[in-house]
């Protein structure tokens, strides 16, 4: 990475030096594609998303553990009284009850109660008074929650994690798929544009040439004024279409380089790449959607709203839990004197919760996410087999280009006799001069057109590895 960045600053202080269109630096396509899935905006958002989720699926696998708690709260009250103490009811209640049992032919029940009675209201002032006084008081305590049956929530949960981080990872490939494709047509823009050039180059010396010709020609009297007119205007036109093809290069290098992660007026150039494109283009009638990203994205969507199903399902069956608290007291004063002492204390117990009813709630969310499952299976459905049209349609596509770029390459070389004919009888006085500029003109519109073939095989061969999943093969 720093050698790119070296890289990247000794190139923009070429590009902006004086000489900078004397030292351009030459690309490969691997390279535009290399340094354009290093620079890509989107891209790097892509990862962070998957990193994003990543995380999450690592969040939702803690709740397969205890979560344990501390916690301490300190109270300060200046609440405090007495709490009178009733012990000569107990004491009366209690002797009267034995008399009675002693010598029940002496005491009975109503003399009972009223012996009771009695001894209740001579023992009362001596009820004891305890005075307390709330005070500082510091409760600490650790708190354990474990779940041990939440009706699947905890799985599906889970599995909805892992199946984010795939469609995270999936959507940084389909990001990237898209950067490949833009990096190709721009690429193999500046190629067609540089072989554009080169076309309208040789086309404007053939007309030099034969300007020099008629001009001589002219000197000697042989044609008129208006036959060199006739050349002039087809040198004008032959200016014209090299301004336009030179143009055309400035306008795909800036695309080229705002692509890449270049300042647009970075000077650079690329590799021209004239081999024959019609024997080795990989494509095969056999080839299927099933490689495609978007293909395993809507699989995975898919996957997701089923899982949500069942991650509302849970929300309606019983959930059980294990809980333990332990906890340190201090305070309460009694009598002036410290009760607790950093008392421990500690329970533990089992939470069971089984829904019953909330407006049928549950069951409606439960029949939503359902219904969205079938929605999505549809949708993917539906979107397989549109992608297995666009395959088929690239296939044809690229098929036709074959036919057509072979048929150019023949057209070409019709054109490049017809021309060599035609020159032939001018030079003898066999033809005129506008059967001559015919034959110029043609064969620079079959040279073009063989340009353009050759792009649009490219560009299409592109297009349909992308629809069969053979990107990065």
């Amino acid at each position: 990475m720093k050698k790119q960045i070296i890289w990247f600053l000794i190139l923009i202080l070429i590009a902006s030096s004086p000489s900078g269109l004397l030292a351009q630096q030459v690309f490969s396509l691997d390279s535009c594609i290399s340094m354009a899935l290093q620079t890509n905006k989107d891209i790097l958002a892509a990862q962070h998303q998957q990193k994003k989720y990543e995380y999450e699926k690592r969040a939702l696998r803690g709740y397969y553990f205890p979560e344990i708690n501390v916690q301490a709260t300190d109270i300060y009250s200046t609440l405090d009284g007495g709490v009178l103490i009733d012990i000569a009811s107990p004491i009366g209640t209690l002797v009267a009850q034995q008399m009675n049992e002693r010598v029940p032919w002496l005491i009975n029940k109503n003399m009972q109660q009223r012996i009771a009675n009695s001894l209740t209201n001579r023992l009362s002032p001596f009820n004891p008074v305890i005075d307390y006084k709330i005070g500082n008081v510091l409760i600490t305590g650790i708190h354990l929650t474990q779940p041990l049956y939440m009706g699947g929530k905890i799985r599906a949960g889970h599995r909805m994690g892992t199946l984010g981080v795939k469609m995270a990872a999936l959507n940084e490939t389909l990001t990237s798929e898209q950067t490949v494709v833009a990096v190709h047509e721009a690429y193999n823009l500046l190629v067609k544009a540089k072989e554009m050039r080169l076309v309208a180059l040789k086309y404007d010396s053939l007309l030099v040439q034969l300007t020099k010709d008629v001009q001589s020609a002219l000197r000697n009297g042989m044609v008129s004024h208006n036959e060199e007119m006739k050349v002039m205007v087809k040198k004008s036109e032959a200016e014209l279409k090299l301004r336009q093809a030179e143009n055309g290069i400035r306008l795909a290098r800036m695309n080229l380089c705002q692509i890449i992660g270049l300042p647009t007026n970075t000077a650079i150039d690329v590799e021209t790449d004239n081999n024959d494109f019609i024997e080795n283009i990989p494509y095969s009638q056999k080839d299927s959607i099933m490689g495609r990203t978007e293909y395993q994205l809507l699989e995975l969507k898919s996957q997701l709203a089923e899982q949500q199903v069942k991650l509302e399902t849970s929300n309606f069956l019983p959930q059980l839990g294990l809980v333990a608290n332990g906890a340190l007291i201090d305070g309460l004063g009694i009598d002036g004197k410290k009760v607790l002492h950093f008392k421990p204390a500690f329970n533990v117990g089992v939470s069971l919760k089984i829904p019953i009813t909330h407006g049928n709630q549950a069951r409606n969310k439960i029949r939503a996410a359902k219904e969205e499952a079938a929605r999505q299976r549809l949708e993917q459905a539906s979107l397989n087999e549109k992608m297995a049209l666009e395959l088929q349609q690239q296939t044809n596509n690229v098929e036709e280009a074959q036919l057509e770029l072979a048929m150019r390459q023949r057209n070409l070389e019709q054109c490049d006799e017809n021309l060599r004919v035609s020159r032939k009888a001018y030079s003898v006085g066999y033809e005129t001069l506008s059967e001559l500029l015919t034959a110029q003109l043609l064969w620079q519109q079959a040279y073009a057109e063989l340009v353009e073939s050759r792009y649009q095989l490219k560009s299409k061969v592109v297009k349909w590895r992308k629809a069969a999943g053979r990107l990065f093969y």
